[in-house]
């Protein structure tokens, strides 16, 4: 009996949350405008805040290296590093972050190293409170990263990235995004 009962609860809770989730969201950064000139990424894209994240038409921008070249010639990419983050070594840290009551479900990124190789490390909080960390190696080439599962939903996730140039080029992001 408590094992039905449990059954039961742990259904409810799966259909709860599973109401008040929107529908998976692929942010690919395709309705900002196409810029030459790496420009702070806007507060409120995509429905999150953007710390330290910047966006640019790698086409247009005379000194995009290899792994920003990846995608569209008609889309703009997100980025952490380069120049921007220098001045503090070869590490940057970038952040994306929802306000109560809004959290969201990081599922995948789709990512290259901007000039060469780079690790990531993705840490994950919720209100604040470690949730999670993945760590990831990528290259100039694009791959896709998969965010931990058993993250669940979280309010910030924070990527440092760590190499010889310190960046890391983002085409598109894949998330939930609930509640609010």
């Amino acid at each position: 009996m408590k094992r039905l009962l449990g059954s039961l609860c742990l259904t409810a809770c799966v259909f709860a949350l599973l109401a008040s989730a929107s529908a998976q969201e692929q942010l690919n950064f395709a309705d900002l405008p196409l810029i030459s000139s790496p420009q702070p990424m806007p507060n409120g894209y995509g429905q999150l805040s953007w710390g330290n994240f910047f966006y640019v038409n790698p086409f247009g921008w005379a000194t995009a290296g290899p792994g920003y070249k990846l995608g569209s010639s008609r889309q703009d990419v997100a980025f952490i590093g380069g120049e921007f983050c220098r001045l503090g070594g070869n590490t940057c840290f970038g952040t994306i972050t929802v306000n109560n009551p809004i959290s969201f479900v990081p599922i995948s990124a789709d990512v290259a190293g901007g000039y060469g190789p780079a690790a990531v490390t993705a840490t994950a909080y919720t209100n604040g409170k470690f949730v999670g960390q993945a760590n990831y190696f990528v290259g100039t080439q694009m791959q896709k990263l998969l965010f931990p599962a058993s993250w669940g939903a979280v309010t910030e996730v924070d990527l440092q990235v760590t190499g010889a140039t310190g960046d890391l080029v983002i085409y598109d992001l894949s998330l939930y995004t609930l509640g609010g």
